[in-house]
């Protein structure tokens, strides 16, 4: 069996990132500090998750290559617009998949590039 257990989005400027996170996908996000790494934690329904965070650190480099992930969001208009608002950039624009739903992608700012989808 394979399932995701953490997502870690590398940020410089961890107070910059949490700021920007928060605002586009409307939550309260906090900084705690987990074995001496500053963390982010995205909040989460299920308790035993850990799931979605923000990591700084010197091995933590942000980047929009590589591995691209995706966030089910119920507004995908809305994220994209809070991101853009928000000083970040749309790196794809809504595309619609029949029988599935809409997806798109922004750029941080960061540069990392965080794929969102609305079913």
């Amino acid at each position: 069996m394979v399932s995701v257990s953490i997502v870690e989005i590398p940020a410089r400027d961890l107070e910059r990132a949490r700021a920007f996170y928060a605002r586009v996908f409307a939550v309260e996000l906090e900084i705690t500090e987990v074995d001496g790494q500053r963390m982010v934690f995205f909040p989460t329904e299920d308790e035993q998750a850990t799931g979605l965070a923000l990591t700084e650190g010197d091995d933590y480099v942000p980047s929009g290559e590589g591995v691209r992930f995706y966030l089910t969001v119920d507004d995908l208009d809305g994220v994209l617009a809070r991101a853009v608002e928000a000083g970040g950039e749309i790196a794809a624009e809504v595309e619609a998949v029949e029988g599935w739903g809409r997806y798109a992608a922004f750029r941080d700012l960061e540069g990392t590039v965080v794929g969102v989808t609305q079913p």
